[in-house]
């Protein structure tokens, strides 16, 4: 494969990436059909989603970081976050997959950060928690494969409420590979300390509460009564981001959810009222973390909204 090649290829998962987080429902399907003569499926790559790739016919090779999957037909493989992984055909018979693409921010939705805290984010920053594989034997296969074959058939004919029948079928899903995730432990202490967990939920209220107003790592810190440092290593280990890095993706939620409420406020006047004192750092904060600008996203939901009225 070429440089450009592939170079092509990642820009596509890019771009899929970027309206899947500018979008109020960034859940998306994708089939992949081929015949004994290709030598390829999907060439190496990695992105923020969840995949789960349900093989409809024939068998593939899944390659996921360091480690290899071959899958026959009706057997599932879940892709955690961020972990580098290509398709392959396993045999010369044609090959047909479903790819379920799921940010992990609709699993439960923006600000249910508690639960978060305990369901989500162990899981996708866990680095050894790369990828389950239920094959027909497999402890939930049957359960995961009939959720996965709902969600792609609801998706598919896209009657009304879909969207919320989708979301509690990934409930279901997900409600399994954190009891997989749970069970199987971890090389590298999955599960937090208890003084851990106290010490991010104290300071996530702190910042839950000040959000509004100028806060320094040093606030965090001492709300908790522990250095920054510790405070840092605190975060690290409970949720794979800093005390900083939290404050700001929480502060950029309020902000679209103030949009959403179609106010009259400027994108200044937002920025200052979620704690942002210069409008063009959170032009910058927003734009790294929903992947547009926040004129950008405010016009698609007054597009979104034209559309239903």
């Amino acid at each position: 494969m070429t440089d450009n090649h592939l170079a092509s290829e990642l820009s596509f998962y890019e771009n899929r990436s970027k309206q899947l987080k500018q979008n109020n429902y960034p859940v998306s399907i994708r089939r992949i059909e081929t015949s004994a003569s290709d030598n390829h499926m999907v060439s190496w790559h990695w992105h923020d989603e969840l995949e789960f790739i349900y093989v409809q016919k024939g068998s593939v090779y899944i390659t996921c970081e360091d480690q290899g999957i071959t899958a026959k037909a009706g057997e599932l493989v879940f892709i955690n976050h961020q972990k580098k992984h290509f398709l392959s055909p396993a045999s010369d018979e044609n090959c047909i997959t479903d790819s379920l693409i799921v940010h992990p921010t609709f699993i439960l939705g923006f600000g249910q950060l508690e639960l978060e805290q305990k369901y989500i984010s162990p899981i996708i920053h866990e680095a050894a928690f790369k990828y389950l594989h239920f094959e027909e034997h497999s402890p939930h296969y049957k359960e995961c494969t009939k959720q996965v074959k709902q969600i792609l058939a609801l998706n598919q004919s896209k009657k009304e409420g879909y969207e919320l029948l989708t979301k509690a079928a990934l409930l279901q899903l997900w409600y399994i590979i954190y009891s997989l995730y749970t069970e199987q432990g971890s090389t590298s202490n999955l599960k937090l300390s208890n003084q851990d967990e106290h010490r991010v939920k104290q300071a996530i209220l702190y910042m839950q509460e000040h959000f509004m107003e100028p806060i320094t790592l040093d606030d965090i810190a001492n709300s908790i009564l522990v250095s920054k440092s510790e405070c840092c290593r605190c975060f690290k280990r409970a949720l794979g981001i800093t005390p900083f890095e939290y404050l700001m993706k929480y502060r950029i939620m309020e902000s679209t959810k103030r949009m959403h409420k179609k106010s009259p406020e400027s994108i200044s006047e937002i920025a200052g009222a979620v704690g942002f004192n210069n409008t063009s750092y959170f032009n910058k904060i927003f734009k790294k973390y929903m992947q547009c600008t926040p004129t950008t996203y405010r016009n698609s939901i007054k597009k979104d909204f034209s559309t239903l009225v």
